[in-house]
């Protein structure tokens, strides 16, 4: 009895140092388990509003952390622990329901849910080891890539799973793209176009503006994304400084700005030193502060540069930002995603290349009028598609369903 007991404590010390964490099956039953390797970076604002509104919604709920994706945002692990205490803080109600993931794991719950395949991948056989349902949301990027065969094994493993309930996708394209790969059928798929963003973007003081040649002299164009490959050739950012580089020598009332992963040392901008500001990542809040006095957003982000089949959602979540502040948004749109929004009225779809740009600001420069009246078109369109009511509703209600339809 002695012996079967050491063997079957050495098995658990073999697991748990490999794996350097164990996942078991406490006596404490909740009713959703959330699990994210960023969450609660303030940088991180979809999955600040997202989680933080599901932790409220769901009583017996809990997510469970770890700090694993911080150096992507140049951030040291070490600041994970103060933004839990800072959000614990504005959040009473989220107190004892946030769980950093050090080493052991209790996987009791009706439900668990996470965003990105990868992260749904790295659970998929304690899932089915505990018999614990899942839904997740299959955004663009972490670990998704198309025609990718890593990726689509992934996608087999996880959509074939019998504990697989739903999963959630923002675009049609990847809608499409699991129905037509026979990865899983249509009515497990939830389509809701775009993504989560914190309502408080939603609610601007445009008063404040400061709008070309209304009540400045300047016409400010910026970039706002993370860096994920040198010359962030992914998200376009070399266009953009050929574009700023181009609209430079032609006219001296423009300044460029550049909010993110990029600075001086990225792309040669000695010519433009004088007239490009850099600003790092900023907390997604701060975003404002710098949005009231930019006139247009560029985002010329290309599919496929990152690696095979990586590419991003439309649009991206700076893009969104921007656009809820009334910066008039020029952006492309390789893959055809847009369903939503109207071309020219809303906003301006271009190819990703430096002349189309910059012939567009031209013509934006000759009709300055436009730029106040797209932005705030788009303003209200982007207001309506962000909505809680659009984007956590469905999501909320989907939980909710799967929950009471495991007890």
């Amino acid at each position: 009895m002695i012996n079967k007991t050491l063997i079957k404590i050495k098995i658990i010390l073999i697991v748990f140092f490999r794996k350097r964490y164990f996942i078991f099956k406490g006596l404490k039953k909740n009713d959703l388990i959330i699990y994210d390797d960023i969450y609660p970076h303030p940088v991180s604002g979809f999955r600040i509003e997202e989680f933080t509104i599901l932790l409220k919604e769901i009583d017996k709920s809990k997510i469970y952390l770890t700090p694993n994706s911080y150096p992507v945002l140049n951030t040291d692990r070490s600041f994970h622990r103060v933004h839990i205490n800072e959000i614990i803080k504005n959040n009473c109600k989220l107190k004892g329901k946030l769980k950093v993931f050090n080493f052991f794991f209790n996987f009791n719950t009706r439900l668990f849910y996470c965003i990105f395949i990868n992260n749904v991948y790295n659970f998929i056989d304690a899932l089915e080891r505990h018999k614990i349902p899942f839904v997740f949301t299959l955004y663009p990027g972490g670990g998704f890539q198309m025609n990718e065969e890593k990726c689509d094994l992934k996608l087999k493993r996880v959509l074939s799973s019998p504990m697989f309930k739903k999963v959630i996708v923002s675009q049609k394209i990847i809608k499409d793209y699991l129905i037509t790969n026979n990865f899983c059928l249509e009515d497990k798929i939830e389509l809701i176009f775009g993504c989560v963003v914190p309502q408080n973007s939603l609610i601007k003081n445009n008063l404040i503006r400061k709008n070309y040649l209304i009540n400045k002299p300047t016409l400010d164009i910026c970039f706002c994304s993370a860096k994920y490959m040198p010359e962030g050739l992914d998200k376009g950012y070399d266009v953009f400084i050929k574009t700023a580089h181009l609209l430079a020598s032609k006219y001296q009332f423009i300044k460029f700005h550049v909010i993110g992963g990029f600075d001086e040392n990225d792309i040669d901008v000695t010519k433009i030193k004088d007239r490009i500001s850099f600003y790092g990542y900023q907390k997604f809040e701060n975003l404002e502060n710098i949005f009231k006095g930019i006139d247009i957003i560029i985002s010329p982000n290309k599919s496929f540069f990152l690696s095979k089949g990586a590419f991003d959602g439309f649009p991206l979540g700076t893009v969104i930002e921007a656009a809820l502040n009334q910066v008039l948004v020029i952006l492309s749109d390789d893959l055809n995603q847009n369903y939503v929004f109207t071309d020219r009225e809303e906003l301006i779809i271009v190819k990703s290349d430096s002349s189309c740009i910059e012939n567009e600001i031209i013509n934006l420069i000759e009709n300055p009028d436009t730029i106040p009246e797209i932005a705030k078109r788009g303003m209200l369109k982007f207001q309506e598609v962000y909505s809680n009511n659009i984007q956590m509703k469905p999501r909320i209600e989907l939980l909710k369903k799967l929950i009471k339809e495991s007890k």
